[in-house]
């Protein structure tokens, strides 16, 4: 299933670039990524973190202002998280490395002689690659053990946002909130039952 869907999303991104008016490009910029997660006995709160974040993309025209804009991205995610009190009230920074596609899709409307602003949404999958857990009191570091009992889901999903401002036509401004829907943790997975991707993203793109 999983194989099946990578090579979907890399159908899609060739078909896109055979397109007309299509302009291939490149992004990079940081992440402030979080989790979101039910009632839990163990997790006293969630903060962000800072991570990265380092895409191409395609942007082909179909209609007058609107653009189909898929994106192949490497996606620092996680969360620092604070164990209860409980548990001693540790902070533990849980970093995670996901390949994710979005299938984006944006309107843009001219802003004079400058350029253009734009703003879309589509849907994404993601696949974990990697992901290590930091302890602060002890400044030990472990691994994060995908697709094992106690441990994360190998799979995500979700709605990607974005807005950004185009500069001419090469450079552009942007901002991205990805909206994870898929419970990425295991059902023996002790800090709570129901964990969720929240990633914020500030980043500059060029087209080539």
């Amino acid at each position: 299933m999983k194989k099946s869907l990578l090579s979907l999303g890399i159908a899609i991104l060739f078909a896109a670039s055979g397109q007309a008016q299509t302009e291939f490009g490149l992004e990079a910029g940081i992440n402030f990524p979080t989790y979101t997660y039910n009632n839990s006995e163990n997790i006293g709160d969630t903060k962000p973190l800072t991570s990265f974040y380092l895409a191409g993309y395609l942007d082909s025209r179909i209609a007058s202002g609107v653009y189909f804009h898929p994106q192949l991205s490497l996606q620092g995610k996680g969360s620092k998280l604070i164990e209860s009190e409980f548990l001693g009230g540790q902070e533990v920074t849980q970093k995670t490395m996901w390949v994710d596609f979005a299938f984006n899709f944006l309107a843009k409307v001219p802003a004079g002689s400058i350029g253009n602003v734009f703003a879309g949404a589509g849907p994404y999958i993601g696949f974990t690659i990697d992901g290590t857990n930091t302890y602060a009191n002890s400044g030990a570091t472990s691994a994060v053990i995908i697709y094992d009992d106690n441990a994360m889901k190998s799979f995500d999903y979700g709605i990607n946002f974005l807005v950004g401002f185009k500069l001419g036509k090469r450079f552009s401004l942007n901002t991205n909130y990805r909206l994870g829907m898929a419970n990425i943790t295991e059902n023996n997975y002790k800090w709570s039952d129901n964990i969720k991707n929240r990633v914020f993203s500030l980043g500059i793109g060029v087209a080539l």
